[in-house]
């Protein structure tokens, strides 16, 4: 449709454009779900240390709610304690303890390795994006936006660096006729 619509140029960049957008949107993805399992194995190997009760069940919930941006981790350590406090509330303040560290540690050791490098997309351009795409679409629009902005941000890194490249091109040339201009 788009072929038969818009010029070739247009079609082959719309189609481009789509084509980093599922490839951004897949690496994104892949980096969430492969950071989502490490996150439970290091979470049910350190509850377990602890002997925490319900170390398994909390181990998955924080591993699903890690696919909604900074918001999951907090649902999953208030929905942990609240367990941890029917069982043991003596256990509770030591289990969001313990919960804290092992998030703050993979927040700042592992997912920046492997979802931020997933995606090429700065740690202030991502909060960016979670907070928009969640005011402007809610839970959907959280997940969605960081690969559409990673998108965003390598076709306006394309430009800049095609534009420069062009100038740098015209500024050449343009010495070069200046220089010809003086030697005649």
């Amino acid at each position: 449709l788009i072929e038969a619509v818009f010029t070739k140029k247009i079609s082959s960049e719309v189609e481009r454009c789509v084509n980093l957008f599922a490839e951004t949107y897949a690496s994104f993805l892949t980096g969430q779900c492969v950071e989502s399992c490490i996150l439970a194995v290091l979470m049910f190997v350190t509850l377990s240390v602890c002997r925490m009760p319900y170390a398994g069940l909390i181990s998955i919930m924080a591993a699903v709610f890690q696919f909604v941006p900074y918001i999951g981790a907090l649902m999953a350590c208030v929905i942990g304690a609240i367990l941890v406090l029917f069982t043991n509330p003596v256990l509770t303040i030591w289990f969001v303890i313990v919960f804290q560290v092992v998030q703050f540690v993979e927040g700042q050791f592992i997912y920046p390795r492997v979802v931020g490098s997933s995606v090429g997309l700065p740690a202030l351009l991502t909060l960016m994006a979670v907070f928009l795409g969640g005011k402007f679409f809610g839970l959907i629009g959280m997940i969605f936006f960081i690969p559409l902005t990673s998108v965003i941000y390598q076709l306006v890194g394309e430009m800049v660096n095609n534009r420069l490249k062009k100038n740098t091109q015209d500024n050449a040339v343009s010495i070069i006729n200046d220089k010809e201009n003086v030697n005649n």
